[in-house]
C-alpha cells in the first residue's frame, strides 16, 4: 500500500471516529418496543447467506409476513475459513451452491416467501452497483441493512450502495433504515424486538448454516447477543436495531466518510 492510501485511510478513520463520537454523545436514545404492524412493508439486506440470520433471525421469524430478504452475494468465498479452520474442500462453484441451499433452508424455516439472491461477487459487494440498483426500494417502510461500521468491507458497502442510490433515485416513499448487528454490535440502539418466542426458530436457521457453523461458535454468540440485548427490556431475548430517518441515514453516511461527497 502506498503512502498517499494509508494518508487517505488515516485521515477517514479519524474523521469518522470523530463524527461517530459526535454522533453518539448529541442524542440519547431509549430503545421502544419495535412492534411491525401487519401494514408496513419490510425488506432484509443481507450481504452474505447468514447474516440476515445472525443479525435479526428472530425479527424475521416472527414477523415473516411483513418481509422480503435479499442476499447480495453470491457466497463464493463462503468457505474460506471452514477450508482454512477445518480442512473442508470447496470449490468456489460448489461454495455458491451450498451456500444458496442454506439460505434457501434457512427462509423456508422463518417463513420468508419473497427472497432471492444477486449473486455479486462476495467480498467485492462495493462494485456491485448495477446490481444493487436494480432493487425496487419504492415499497418498502422498513429497509434493513449491517451497522454502518460493521466489520467487514461487504457490510459496510451496504451502506454506500444504498447512500448512492438515495442520490441517484427519486425515491417517493419515505421509508427508513434499519441497522442490525453482525460483527460489530451498535453503541447505539432506539428500538428492540422481542423474539423469546422465536429463539427456537432462529437457532433452526443459524443450524441450516452448516457450512459456518461447523467451524465457529455462531449459535451461541448470536443467541447470547440476543439474551443480552433482552435485559435492558426485560425480555429472555431480543434483537435490537438503530432506525433512522433517510436524512439522518445520509448525514450519517456523509459524516461517517466524508471523502464520499
Amino acid at each position: 500500500m502506498g503512502k498517499h492510501k494509508r494518508n487517505l485511510f488515516k485521515k477517514m478513520y479519524l474523521n469518522s471516529r470523530q463524527a461517530i463520537l459526535k454522533f453518539y454523545m448529541s442524542v440519547n436514545y431509549g430503545a421502544e418496543n419495535f412492534d411491525i404492524t401487519p401494514e408496513y412493508k419490510c425488506l432484509c439486506l443481507a450481504p452474505h447467506q447468514d447474516d440476515e440470520t445472525i443479525g435479526m433471525g428472530g425479527t424475521l421469524a416472527k414477523y415473516h409476513n411483513n418481509f422480503d430478504c435479499i442476499c447480495l452475494t453470491d457466497g463464493s468465498k463462503g468457505l474460506k475459513d471452514a477450508q482454512r479452520i477445518s480442512g473442508v474442500k470447496a470449490s468456489e462453484n460448489e461454495a455458491i451452491s451450498i451456500r444458496a441451499k442454506e439460505f434457501e433452508k434457512a427462509m423456508n424455516i422463518a417463513g420468508i416467501k419473497q427472497y432471492k439472491i444477486l449473486n455479486i461477487k462476495d467480498r467485492s459487494l462495493a462494485q456491485g452497483y448495477k446490481e444493487f440498483s436494480k432493487i425496487n426500494f419504492q415499497n418498502y417502510d422498513y429497509i434493513f441493512i449491517p451497522n454502518i461500521i460493521d466489520q467487514h468491507k461487504d457490510h459496510k458497502a451496504v451502506s454506500f450502495l444504498l447512500y448512492k442510490y438515495l442520490t441517484e433515485n427519486d425515491i417517493h416513499k419515505d421509508f427508513k433504515i434499519c441497522f442490525y448487528e453482525v460483527w460489530s454490535t451498535l453503541g447505539m440502539v432506539n428500538a428492540c424486538v422481542d423474539i423469546t418466542e422465536y429463539i427456537k426458530i432462529k437457532e433452526e436457521m443459524l443450524i441450516s448454516y452448516k457450512s459456518q457453523t461447523t467451524h465457529r461458535p455462531y449459535i451461541p454468540a448470536s443467541t447470547g447477543l440476543s439474551a443480552f440485548r433482552g435485559l435492558s427490556k426485560n425480555f429472555d431475548y431480543a434483537e435490537a436495531y438503530l432506525i433512522l430517518t433517510q436524512q439522518e441515514f445520509m448525514q450519517l453516511v456523509e459524516n461517517v466518510y466524508p471523502i464520499i461527497k
